[in-house]
């Protein structure tokens, strides 16, 4: 029960004497360690059997001493690793006095005749022992220096004549050889062993260090081909380890992002050793999977591939990539970009409102100072009765015109913060196009347009505010008379269909240009016409109208095209809506407005 823990003590006390520079936990320790506990024991046993030999040999000669030397250098060898580190120093070392060792026996036992220089083949199989090739090169130039110096002194004559105890020790002697190739052998299959038990200890905790990361991690080999995988692979493409190996990660990967990826591979294999790469991989998700999405998801990955140092043809990775899912900051900084362009977009409509709202507001007064001052100043009486009244009536235009925009203004602010109510009761729509045409009848006449007006047969009352589809009706055909040229047609259509009534106003104008449809209904927007000629008004017309119709539920369709005509459409549910709605959407259509009404015999009548 001592022996075991006297080893135990031995071993800690070795331990203790690696210098610190050797990495705990690793192979190369090891061989520290295994190197001073085999070179003590022996240079320990040396050491007691020292005594015995000179009590019973009495004085020493030249080889003898050669021997003692030999047996006491592992020791130094010892020390010098334990203090400086350098294992390939101290073997050197070692190998030097198993081979002065040999030598001073040879020379004891016949010289270049003695069969103890076939030991000297132990001194490179030992350097497999603790070290690379490079050891054993040394070891192989030590034996063979140590043989080349056996044969000058042999050639000098140099050699003694076998003691006559020698030829009673060659069976020892040989013994002792043979138990050292013997203890070298059962040494590097040890070695061996503890080496993979410590590779696989190393790899079964790198393999759980990955496995227990959030990214994906990948060997790749020199081709580009996938040879390890770790289990972030499932949640980053849907799949396992062993299906990426080979070209399962590519196949993965979006179509489009291939060559980047690809490149990235090749810049880090042979270029400067390092690249990184944003690409897009296709995760498939498993079907046994609960709530788990049935349709392959695009996920955004950064991948950076890193060249493995000295690799070689035969090493099985030449680049380790680590990729992180990027989908979430990817989108957020989508949604940064998009909302700095938004930004962008309203600062711009900010700019474009406070032009158009200062000039439409200084156009009418300007008139109302100027000819203000005009009456004011007219000390004298130098305006007649028909120049004051004239001016008098141009102020209260401008007036009103400003009066209007101010409204306006109001009703789109309201809408848009949705505070506007409105107040819905039954209305006969019908009567509510007659008495817009009839508001609008000198207006067309002026500009020489034609007004006209189709009423369907049982046209149910509709639930609704009179105010604002009045101010629907009138702005509707206010745009229409002012954007027809004259001689042209204007006509106000009301039919059923179904649940719903139709309210149209369709005109044989200019027409809007294909490009313009998209932004009819923005605050201050103005179509240009195909004469393009400029037009008098706002551009709020077609908003305020978007935003009544979508408080009464309703819908806004329009149909244009250039120097054809206009046709707007409000969708109206005759049952009102049981609250306030979002603006109306407008639907639009770049073609030839129709001319059809959705009823067999319409009633035309002529403002």
């Amino acid at each position: 029960m001592r022996f075991p823990i006297t080893m135990t003590a031995i071993r800690t006390q070795v331990a203790a004497m690696v210098h610190p520079s050797v990495l705990p936990n690793s192979v190369e320790r090891i061989r520290h360690e295994r190197f001073m506990l085999t070179r003590l024991a022996l240079g320990a046993v040396a050491l007691s059997l020292a005594p015995a030999y000179l009590a019973w040999r009495g004085t020493m000669g030249a080889l003898e001493l050669l021997v003692l030397i030999a047996v006491t250098l592992p020791l130094l060898a010892v020390f010098i690793l334990s203090r400086s580190g350098r294992l390939e120093l101290a073997h050197c070392i070692s190998a030097a006095a198993l081979a002065l060792l040999i030598v001073a026996l040879s020379g004891m036992t016949g010289g270049i005749a003695s069969p103890l220089l076939l030991w000297l083949a132990a001194i490179p199989a030992e350097a497999m022992f603790f070290g690379s090739r490079a050891y054993v090169a040394r070891a192989g130039a030590i034996a063979a220096g140590a043989l080349a110096s056996v044969a000058i002194v042999h050639a000098f004559g140099l050699s003694a004549e076998p003691a006559p105890w020698v030829s009673a020790a060659m069976p020892l002697l040989a013994a002792a050889a043979i138990l050292h190739v013997a203890v070298v052998a059962f040494g590097f299959l040890w070695r061996r062993d503890d080496e993979m038990r410590e590779h696989r200890a190393s790899g079964v905790r790198a393999q759980l260090l990955l496995d227990h990361v959030g990214d994906l991690v990948t060997w790749h080999d020199a081709t580009g081909a996938v040879v390890f995988a770790n289990a972030a692979s499932a949640s980053l493409t849907g799949a396992e380890p062993r299906e990426l190996i080979g070209r399962g990660l590519l196949e993965r990967v979006h179509v489009a992002d291939r060559p980047l990826f690809l490149k990235a591979l090749s810049d880090a294999a042979h270029g400067d050793g390092t690249a990184s790469a944003c690409f897009r991989t296709l995760f498939v998700p498993r079907q046994d999977e609960p709530g788990t999405p049935s349709s392959p998801v695009a996920l955004w990955l950064e991948m950076q591939a890193h060249r493995v140092a000295n690799a070689g043809p035969r090493d099985g990775a030449a680049v380790v990539c680590v990729m992180r899912d990027v989908t979430a900051r990817r989108a957020l900084d989508e949604e940064r970009a998009r909302g700095h362009a938004e930004a962008v977009r309203a600062s711009d409509e900010k700019g474009q409102f406070l032009a158009t709202v200062s000039h439409e507001l200084r156009t009418p007064l300007n008139a109302i100072i100027g000819f203000s001052e005009m009456l004011g100043t007219d000390s004298y009486g130098l305006l007649d009765a028909g120049k004051r009244l004239e001016y008098a009536n141009i102020i209260h235009a401008s007036g009103h015109h400003l009066l209007d925009v101010v409204n306006t203004l109001l009703d789109v602010s309201k809408i848009e913060s949705g505070v506007m109510a409105i107040e819905q009761e039954p209305l006969d729509l019908a009567e509510l196009a007659q008495d817009g045409c009839r508001l609008m009848a000198l207006r067309a006449e002026a500009e020489k347009v034609a007004l006209e007006r189709v009423i369907g047969p049982d046209l149910p009352l509709l639930r609704g505010d009179r105010r604002a589809l009045k101010q629907v009706l009138l702005n509707l055909l206010s745009n229409a008379i002012k954007f027809t040229p004259a001689g042209g047609r204007v006509t106000l259509a009301v039919v059923r269909d179904g649940d719903m009534l139709d309210l149209s106003v369709s005109d044989t104008g200019i027409g809007i240009a294909a490009a313009d449809l998209p932004r009819l209904g923005d605050p201050f927007f103005q179509a240009k016409g195909s004469y393009d000629r400029a037009y008098e008004g706002t551009g709020l017309g077609l908003s305020v109208v978007r935003g009544l119709v979508g408080l009464h539920g309703g819908r806004l369709t329009v149909e244009s095209a250039p120097g054809v005509g206009t046709r707007v459409s409000v969708r109206l549910p005759v049952g009102g809506v049981a609250q306030a709605s979002e603006p109306a959407k407008i639907v639009t259509f770049a073609r030839a407005p129709r001319r059809g009404f959705e009823t067999k015999e319409p009633y035309r009548l002529t403002a």
